[in-house]
């Protein structure tokens, strides 16, 4: 692979060259600052200086081949099927091992914690320090892929969709979506703004993270099963079993480049800045991007311009096509497109310093169009946070006020957590701004525009804290006589007795209904309880009234009742001792069958006709008789 042009849609500008390969069987990497960390298939995580390329460190031997290597401030990590091995950066020492429980097939660390996608559809969540684990049932098939950030975490299997879940460090992860139009089976990677799965195909689908709606597919030509991604802001890295890497512009949809390996499976591919990492079983190949002769940093949050005119001799075309930008620009900001003023501008300032060997000749001009460019960059820059400042804080201000005239919001928890942190990164991200830009009076009106949000902001959270606090202690309490209602019936009490407990149960929710809101959701959830239990306890009053009517047609009189009453229990006392004389075990049993259902049939009588001293007598024989149950627990 030498050096040589990579961009597919005639832009000649980016292009790479090999840097070195480095002879390991790897199957996954990572990096940090000074280290490049490659877990291999002979049981060894390997590390190599990135300032000489030479190998520094062979940690291991782990019990099997280990899956995926993880790095973090002070700790190397390597999963393997059933151990995640730990060593310490400092001496390159093994500290130890934690135990999984199941199967790993894949993971990632994220912070704190480590997710391990496991056999059987698990994923494993692992606290780092603790090593304190739960794990969930998410799929029916093995978990072969994830991808996550600090909000989201999606999983992936070979026969089912992606999904998408809410992350919650206390309880497991609540499904937000499934990536269900294209990409099942696929590889998971995403950013901020998109998730993105390359499927069996060689297509990548690329979702919003708003609606979870699929945008774009983004097809390279090849088609070669997706094998590893890697994404930033703008950039999408897909590479191929067949051994293509495509590089994509996210933003426009359209590929600018490709590397071929000569048929070499890509099991992992990840970007550095400027360099690739890309491995293989036949080792890893280090490759540098550049554009018009620069490095191309296809990290950086503000993309370089990939034109034919990137390149320029004259200061002339510099600066005219510097002030065309600018003019550009200044049109958004009259528009109050100040986003696009913003993209503008910075690429007015790029084209100056990519062309700054032209501009050797022009050095007050340069100077004075950087300035410019810089002050009206600042202005833009704080008028696009003011806008999304003010947006965010209307989303607030109609909770807020939803909450307050109906108490109650239609929005999903799920919902509201996205809008109470994005609330709060924009503040740290405006104050932070604000503070960078403290000579231009807009950075004044910034700073207010951020305090009314983060005023507003803990007013909606303290209503809505209130607001889900009365809908807990509405649903505890409909739970609670929900529970106590199917141990009854598992139990298979009698009806009367079922009536009694509904009736206490009617009582609680009524007094509780009394108290809520007559607009609120508590009512809602409360009323439609009630309503349910009003609904089972007519149909069982009606049932009870219509038996007890019907054993008193049976009897004429109390007289008559309370003869049949005494005369069987004359006899009943003689049949329950003659239950042991009985051998066969059937037969006793359907004799005892026969007593109970006569007593049981007596017992009714004597409380229909409130022959009270005939009941209690009724049921000590009937306790003699009848088997005893324990009190099945209320699970």
């Amino acid at each position: 692979m030498d050096k040589g042009s990579l961009s597919s849609n005639g832009t000649p500008s980016l292009n790479h060259e090999k840097v070195i390969k480095l002879e390991a069987a790897a199957v996954d990497l990572d990096y940090d600052e000074n280290f490049l960390y490659a877990a291999c298939r002979d049981l060894k995580v390997r590390v190599w200086s990135k300032t000489d390329w030479h190998l520094v460190a062979e940690l291991g031997d782990t019990d099997t081949p280990p899956l995926i290597v993880d790095v973090d401030d002070t700790q190397v990590f390597a999963t393997c099927e059933r151990r995640v091995y730990v060593w310490k950066k400092d001496t390159w020492g093994m500290t130890g091992w934690f135990e999984l429980s199941y199967e790993a097939l894949t993971s990632t660390l994220y912070g704190d914690y480590f997710y391990v996608g496991a056999n059987d559809g698990r994923l494993v969540s692992i606290q780092k320090d603790t090593h304190e684990t739960s794990s969930w049932q998410l799929h029916k098939s093995d978990l072969t892929s994830l991808w996550s950030d600090d909000k989201i975490i999606c999983t992936s299997t070979k026969k089912e969709e992606p999904r998408v879940w809410l992350k919650d460090r206390d309880t497991a992860p609540s499904e937000l979506a499934r990536l269900d139009k294209k990409g099942k089976g696929g590889v998971l990677s995403g950013n901020a703004e998109f998730i993105l799965v390359g499927n069996s195909t060689g297509e990548v689908a690329v979702y919003d993270r708003v609606e979870w709606e699929l945008v774009k597919t983004l097809e390279s030509g090849y088609t070669s099963p997706i094998s590893s991604m890697w994404a930033s802001s703008h950039y999408l890295i897909a590479a191929t079993v067949a051994g293509t890497l495509t590089i994509w512009d996210l933003k426009r949809g359209e590929d600018i480049g490709e590397i071929t390996l000569n048929g070499q499976k890509i099991e992992w591919v990840t970007a550095d800045h400027d360099l690739l990492y890309i491995a293989t079983q036949e080792g890893i190949t280090i490759v540098r991007l550049t554009a018009a002769g620069r490095p191309f940093d296809i990290c950086s949050d503000s993309p370089a311009i990939l034109t034919d005119s990137l390149l320029k001799t004259s200061p002339y075309d510099v600066l005219e096509g510097a002030l065309e930008l600018e003019k550009k620009a200044d049109e958004h900001f009259q528009e109050g497109l100040f986003h696009d003023a913003v993209l503008a501008y910075e690429n007015a300032l790029q084209l100056l310093i990519d062309n700054t060997h032209a501009l050797l000749e022009v050095p007050a001009e340069r100077q004075h169009l950087t300035d410019e460019l810089n002050t009206r960059l600042g202005k833009a820059l704080l008028k696009a946070k003011i806008q999304e400042l003010q947006t965010i804080d209307h989303e607030i201000r109609q909770l807020s006020e939803e909450l307050d005239v109906r108490k109650r919001t239609d929005q999903n928890p799920e919902d509201i957590e996205r809008l109470w942190s994005s609330a709060g990164r924009i503040i740290k991200e405006s104050r932070v701004l604000a503070e960078a830009q403290a000579s231009d009076m807009l950075s004044y009106q910034l700073t207010h525009v951020v305090e009314t949000l983060e005023f507003n902001l803990n007013e909606a959270m303290s209503k809505f804290d209130v607001f889900r606090e009365t809908i807990n202690q509405a649903l505890a309490l409909t739970r609670q006589i929900s529970n106590e209602w199917r141990w009854m019936e598992r139990r298979r009490t009698k009806l009367p007795e079922r009536k009694q407990f509904l009736e206490g149960a009617m009582e609680k929710l009524q007094a509780a209904l009394e108290k809520s809101d007559p607009e609120g959701e508590v009512r809602k959830i409360l009323s439609g309880a009630l309503d349910e239990y009003k609904r089972l306890y007519s149909q069982i009053d009606r049932i009870v009234t219509s038996y007890e009517t019907e054993l008193e047609k049976s009897f004429s009189s109390k007289e008559e009742a309370q003869e049949a009453i005494d005369g069987l229990l004359a006899i009943v006392p003689k049949k329950i001792e003659a239950l042991n004389d009985i051998a066969d075990e059937t037969e006793r049993d359907l004799e005892q069958k026969r007593i109970i259902a006569a007593l049981e049939q007596a017992l009714n009588t004597a409380k229909s006709f409130k022959m009270n001293k005939s009941a209690e007598t009724i049921q000590k024989e009937l306790e003699k008789v009848q088997p005893s149950e324990e009190p099945e627990k209320n699970k």
